[in-house]
């Protein structure tokens, strides 16, 4: 499955890229503490190149979302983990403090106990004695040393082992408060973080509406200069014709036409690279139909469903948006997982299939 920490790290590293390569994006961080600042559109020209530049731009607006998502899905599993190991954290606390109130609990009654042994001792050995006083004579002296130091609360033996135990279980309770302590800070950073990212997921999205708008406005300016052309052209026409014979059309040599290109075909299996075929090696022994256990994650490549609809927009593959990975055919998985690789390289998968780090 995905390793969610360092999917973060190349995604993060991959829109900072896209950034840098589009201008129009401005600077935006999804790990900064400020906000974003509004994406900068580019001014209306006239004409195709109006259409040309906002379709350009809209394709670098929805290129950037779908890394944005990406990122939010990898935050959102961080989150989740960090809150699931606070929880974790927090229930060994909960035991460790358990074992200090029974450890209380036990040196209490053993102290009880002892005293109440002492004083049958004490008794057992004074009503013994005959008419000899309490405790007056040789045989009674050692249940009168042990009454008088369990009396008395000379407790030596048992404190001390209270205390070994207490400060061996005191050494546990700071390390789990300090864990847990570590468990919420990483909690709250990435809360943070994945609401830094969905304000940009969000603003991201207005600001595609926008030149979305803009688009479908400089296309009806478009059609409509050229459907006034085509008018003027065909009125043209029609008064030269009114002046000129007509004349026969040439034979067309149809031997002669450009053949059209081949269309490739949708379940094409593109080859894998040798980081991929580790991958589907490692995440699921080659069954492209493979569950793991949660269901979460589907298929050769162990896709979560969040992910996998991402893949399919960037290999421009609607078709299969929420589709199950595992149901999905081996050259489509194999497909979509080319797809995420060239937009995000070898950070979503584990490093045992990276030679740099195996």
């Amino acid at each position: 499955m995905i390793d969610v920490r360092r999917a973060l790290l190349g995604r993060t590293d991959t829109l900072r890229q896209v950034r840098r390569a589009f201008p129009f994006l401005g600077v935006v961080s999804v790990v900064a503490a400020c906000s974003m600042a509004p994406l900068a559109l580019v001014a209306p020209v006239a004409g195709a190149d109006q259409v040309s530049s906002l379709q350009a731009q809209a394709a670098q607006v929805s290129q950037a979302m779908v890394l944005e998502q990406l990122q939010i899905g990898g935050y959102q599993q961080q989150y989740d983990s960090e809150v699931a190991e606070a929880q974790h954290d927090q229930q060994l606390l909960a035991q460790v403090q358990g074992r200090i109130a029974a450890d209380r609990g036990r040196v209490g009654r053993d102290t009880d106990q002892l005293r109440h042994d002492a004083v049958d001792a004490y008794v057992d050995a004074g009503s013994s004695a005959g008419d000899d006083a309490l405790f007056g004579n040789q045989a009674t002296a050692g249940a009168k040393a042990e009454y008088g130091q369990v009396a008395s609360g000379d407790l030596d033996v048992a404190v001390d082992q209270l205390h070994t135990d207490q400060q061996a279980l005191a050494v546990q309770q700071a390390a789990q408060q300090q864990a847990v302590a570590g468990d919420q800070a990483a909690e709250t950073t990435a809360a943070g973080l994945l609401a830094q990212s969905r304000n940009t997921q969000a603003q991201l999205a207005a600001q595609s509406t926008q030149v979305q708008g803009q688009l479908a406005q400089a296309v009806a300016q478009q059609q409509a200069a050229q459907a006034q052309a085509a008018a003027a052209a065909i009125k043209t026409a029609q008064l030269q014709a009114t002046r000129t014979p007509t004349t026969q059309p040439s034979e067309i040599e149809v031997g002669n036409a450009p053949a059209a290109a081949p269309v490739a075909a949708s379940g094409t299996d593109p080859a894998l690279n040798s980081f991929l075929q580790c991958v589907v090696q490692h995440e699921s022994g080659g069954d492209y139909q493979i569950v793991s256990p949660t269901g979460q994650y589907m298929g050769a490549f162990q896709f979560s469903q969040p992910t996998w609809n991402e893949a399919a927009r960037l290999a421009g593959r609607p078709t299969l948006v929420g589709v199950p990975p595992n149901q999905a055919s081996k050259a489509d998985q194999d497909a979509l997982a080319v797809a995420l690789y060239n937009a995000d390289g070898e950070q979503p998968w584990y490093d045992p299939c990276n030679p740099a780090h195996g």
